[in-house]
This record gives C-alpha cells, sequence and structure tokens, in this order.
C-alpha cells in the first residue's frame, strides 16, 4: 500500500524540525542569536536540502522513515512548539503542557509497548484499528485536558484527525498518539523530574534541622 500524502508531508516535516533545533543550537553556541523570519527560512531551506539528499534514489527523509516507522502526533507538536519557541520567543505548549505530554507519553508506552510485544494476555495494538474504547479514552482525555486549560488536550484531538487523515502509514491510531522516540523521552523527563524532586526532599530536611539549631542558639532564654 502507498503512503498517503499526509504521511510523506509528516516524514519530512519531522526530521527537518529536528535539525532546524539543532542548527539553531549550534548556531547560539557560537554567539549567534537565531531569532525571526530571516533565520527561520534560511535554517528550514539547508534542513530541507539535507531531509532530500538521495541515497540510491530514495531521499533520505524516507530513508529515515523506514527505519524509525512512524512519527506521533505528539511528536511533532512538541518539536514545533520548540522550534517556535526558539526562533520567535512564543510558548505554543507551556510548561504544563509539556509535563502533560510527557507523562502521556510515558503512561501510554508503559501499558503499549510491553503487551505488544506479548507480555500479558491481550495485544491493545489491536484496539487502534477501528473506532472503539481507546477512541473515547483519548477524546475523554482531551476533553478534561481542555476545560482545564492544558493544550496538550487539542494535541490528542489533533492525533483523531491525523488517523482520519491516515498521516501514520500502518493507520492505526495508536500510532497517531505514540512512538517509541516520544515514549523514551517522556520516561527519561518523567525520570529526571523525580530524581530532582527527591534531591530537592532530601535537602530539605537537613535545611530544617538547620533552621531549629539557628534559632534554638538564638533564642535569649
Amino acid at each position: 500500500m502507498n503512503p498517503s500524502l499526509a504521511t510523506i508531508v509528516l516524514s519530512f516535516l519531522v526530521p527537518m524540525m529536528g535539525l532546524v533545533l539543532i542548527f539553531a543550537g549550534i548556531a547560539r553556541l557560537v554567539g549567534l542569536h537565531p531569532r525571526g523570519w530571516g533565520w527561520c527560512a534560511g535554517l528550514a531551506l539547508v534542513s530541507f536540502a539535507i531531509v532530500l539528499v538521495p541515497l540510491r534514489g530514495i531521499p533520505l527523509a524516507r530513508w529515515l522513515a523506514a527505519v524509525v516507522d512512524h512519527w506521533s502526533v505528539p511528536s511533532t507538536a512538541l518539536l514545533a512548539s520548540a522550534c517556535i519557541q526558539r526562533l520567535f520567543g512564543i510558548e505554543l505548549l507551556q510548561r504544563h503542557d509539556r509535563q502533560a505530554a510527557w507523562l502521556f507519553g510515558a503512561v501510554a508506552g508503559l501499558f503499549l509497548y510491553p503487551l505488544a510485544l506479548g507480555w500479558g494476555p491481550f495485544d491493545p495494538y489491536s484496539l487502534g484499528w477501528h473506532f472503539g474504547p481507546l477512541f473515547v479514552s483519548v477524546a475523554g482525555l482531551a476533553i478534561i485536558l481542555i476545560l482545564r486549560r492544558n493544550r496538550f488536550g487539542v494535541v490528542l484531538l489533533l492525533a483523531i484527525a491525523a488517523w482520519h487523515l491516515r498521516a501514520v502509514e500502518s493507520g492505526n491510531y495508536w500510532d497517531c498518539l505514540i512512538d517509541p522516540f516520544f515514549f523514551l523521552f517522556s520516561a527519561a523527563a518523567l525520570a529526571s523530574w523525580a530524581w530532582r524532586a527527591c534531591s530537592r526532599g532530601s535537602k530539605s530536611p537537613g535545611a530544617s534541622l538547620h533552621g531549629l539549631k539557628d534559632a534554638a542558639m538564638n533564642d535569649p532564654r
């Protein structure tokens, strides 16, 4: 089955945005300030030229698509938000939106991938072929997030639209929601937050004891 136009566009767009972020980061390291439409156009053109480089007659982006298999909507949204923030200073997905995304990616990945590999009584991947409980659950979560003014809810609704447009070659809704890179980055982000929280928690008791000690020494009684 030939990939849809949306699948082909996504296979070029995601690595392009990744390259834009890398080049913008390099520019900042050498003392430049990559901001504005000029930088955006220049970096996008260079990145597009790179992903178009043919290997055995096939663009580099399509070779990468054969390796990665698919890019999820949350991955695309997070990359787009990072690019816009870096080049224009506009934060499309704020901190709490990104936290919701990482939490969703970690939980969804831990639920999907082990069971899909046969480490459980059923394969949840089958839930993504047709409209059913998975769609209802994600739609409910999206509505809750939107009501709480969390923009990741909009991203989840876009994943439904992507499934209808066959933006992923497999045609499975799970592939619109999560990909291996999104899961790994989500798990790493949650592990980092947990480590920082534990570090702060371990330091606070000591700080409290020092505070109590100082107060006792300064007490005139």
